[in-house]
């Protein structure tokens, strides 16, 4: 193979012969699967090791049949002179079934790892940004300054249900197969035959499989427990279907974790999930009794559900897999038609590719010797366009002597040094009276006006909606971090009052982003006031609704209740909503002293 260089230590000229060569004696300008994702191409190769096991597995696409692949063993991993011949065998097999390319995914199932994000990272708005950020500096995002990028590889997880701790999570794996995955594809490159890799978390793959088996629509808190040879991972959901927290239980060289009971006990009584729904998965097909006998010490029999694959479509024995990851990876772009499928959790994880992210990716060095597929396109066409280059270049040349002529026959050729001073002078004065304008719009903004926010109050509570408003306080108030030329600003409303038994699934609705987002946009149709929208991603909103029971409620007829007697409300609520404008935001304050 030609060993090409990065395009950073040439020329001009050099990169353009480069290209080229790569165009000439790749297929990457006629193979469109050089740039696709393994898990979308027809021909796949399932790796999967858990500690215990180790699966190869082919699943072609076209046909939906999956067939033993070639053998894999651990030593893979660290004796690399093996892995051309294996490289070899998958590129035969690929061929054989007339694809042309071949994606490996690799699912890592025989370690897991949590680590949590700085404290001041606290900005959902931001997550974006810090997926991006702890893939190439981890120890800017992981509270963990002894964290090392060249031996283990973080990716991020986000908590998007209400009212949790932290915005999400870190999830860690070795780079043990890094170099394994490299010479794979390598040999792919030697061969002009694209061998795509990812790596992938065996356990958040799983998780995915939840949405398949909640069939029945959502009223209960939910647990997942994924049992692995060497781990085993409680995932903690609420009765939205939102995930609140991922724990790992290490096994440490035992059969199942000891504290997997006070484990599970624990956590979900510091997450008031009361009353949860328990979901035990069976992970390569050999279920442990004990797990079972240990959650029901803790919740109620009833709750417990054992996973039976072979009852849903997600059977592994038809496939010859070890575990179900393989299979759920090949449904990724399928979503399921279940209520928990719909959730926002399982929407992000799914649709976004939070779950099936790739920990062991192309280096970006090696990535960027190669051409886009863009540029690739580009440099193809161009072979058909050398012809017409010479005539476009002439008539650029004629067109550019004509356009001379013609500017120097213009009056404006003329043009006198003293009359620019004083056109010059006028933009100055323009350009001052501009920037004291758009200062003064900036401070008049419509940010928080008192009628603007009293329409707020019946949006959240409609008429006979069973709510009594005792209290109304909105505040607000302005960042105070120097130095920046503009700030942003924090709004804040308290509502306390008391409510009937039928206002409380109003309060639940109320209580999630999609709810209250709701509220906000209304309000901003109603009074056209821009900072009521929420769909701007310099903007986040947060709510919190605390209830309890009205000691001085005394019951009686519904019929007589009077709207204005307290004692007819059998709860009271206290309702907090905060909304935060970033200093990127239309609605930030600028700093600065008017011009």
């Amino acid at each position: 193979m030609v060993a090409y260089q990065h395009p950073a230590g040439l020329n001009p000229l050099q990169r353009y012969r480069q290209a080229g060569a790569i165009l000439r004696g790749t297929s990457r300008a006629s193979n469109p699967a050089w740039y696709q994702s393994p898990l979308e191409l027809d021909y796949q190769l399932h790796l999967r090791v858990d500690g215990s096991h180790l699966d190869s597995k082919f699943f072609d696409r076209r046909s939906g049949q999956w067939s033993n692949g070639p053998a894999f063993e651990d030593d893979h991993a660290t004796d690399l002179i093996t892995v051309p011949a294996l490289a070899a065998q998958i590129i035969s097999s690929a061929k054989k079934a007339g694809a042309n390319a071949v994606g490996v995914v690799l699912h890592v199932a025989d370690e897991f790892a949590t680590s949590e994000l700085k404290p001041e990272l606290d900005n959902p708005g931001a997550l974006n940004e810090l997926r991006t950020t702890i893939e190439s500096d981890p120890k800017a995002v992981l509270d963990d300054s002894s964290v090392s990028s060249d031996e283990s590889s973080w990716r991020l997880i986000p908590y998007p249900a209400a009212g949790s701790e932290a915005i999400a999570t870190t999830v860690c794996i070795s780079r043990r197969w890094s170099d394994f995955l490299d010479q794979l594809r390598r040999s792919g490159e030697d061969s002009n035959f694209p061998v795509i890799t990812r790596a992938v978390s065996a356990p958040l793959i799983c998780l995915l499989a939840l949405a398949d088996l909640k069939q029945d629509e959502l009223s209960r808190p939910l647990i997942a427990v994924l049992p692995y040879p060497r781990f085993t991972l409680l995932a903690f959901f609420n009765e939205f279907g939102d995930l609140r927290l991922l724990r790992t239980l290490q096994h440490r060289g035992q059969r199942r974790p000891t504290n997997l009971r006070h484990a599970a006990s624990t956590t979900a009584a510091a997450l008031e999930l009361a009353e949860p729904e328990v979901f035990l998965f069976t992970i390569n097909d050999q279920a442990d009794p004990q797990l079972a006998a240990d959650l029901q010490l803790v919740f109620p029999a009833a709750s417990i559900r054992e996973v039976d694959w072979s009852t849903t479509g997600l059977d592994t024995t038809a496939s010859g897999c070890s575990g179900p990851e393989p299979l759920v990876s090949t449904l990724l772009a399928t979503t399921p038609e279940t209520p928990l499928a719909q959730s926002h959790t399982f929407t992000v994880l799914r649709g976004d590719g939070w779950a099936a992210q790739d920990f062991l990716p192309v280096a970006r060095e090696q990535a960027d010797v190669f051409p886009s597929k863009t540029e690739m396109k580009l440099l193809n066409a161009a072979r058909f366009a050398r012809l017409g280059f010479g005539c476009v270049t002439i008539l650029a040349l004629a067109w550019t002597t004509l356009g001379v002529v013609d500017m120097i026959r213009k009056p404006d050729w003329a043009f006198e040094a003293k009359n620019g001073e004083v056109a010059k002078q006028r933009l100055t004065f323009l350009t001052q009276e501009r920037t004291r304008i758009d200062h003064w719009d900036n401070l008049l903004s419509d940010r928080s006006k008192a009628w603007a926010s009293m329409e707020l109050l019946p949006t959240l509570f409609p008429d006979n909606s069973g709510f009594l408003a005792k209290t109304f306080n909105h505040s607000a108030k302005a960042d105070t971090k120097p130095g920046q030329a503009r700030i942003g600003l924090t709004r804040e409303w308290k509502i306390a009052g008391l409510a009937r038994e039928g206002a409380l699934e109003r309060l639940a609705t109320l209580n999630t982003r999609d709810g209250i987002s709701s509220v906000f946009d209304q309000v901003a149709a109603i009074t056209g006031n821009s900072s009521y929208l929420t769909d701007l991603p310099s903007r986040s909103l947060v709510v919190n609704v605390r209830t309890l029971e009205n000691g001085s409620f005394r019951p009686g007829p519904i019929g007589e209740f009077s709207d204005l007697d307290e004692s007819t409300y059998p709860f009271s609520f206290d309702l907090t909503i905060t909304q935060r404008f970033e200093s990127s935001d239309q609605m930030a304050l600028i700093s600065a002293k008017a011009p």
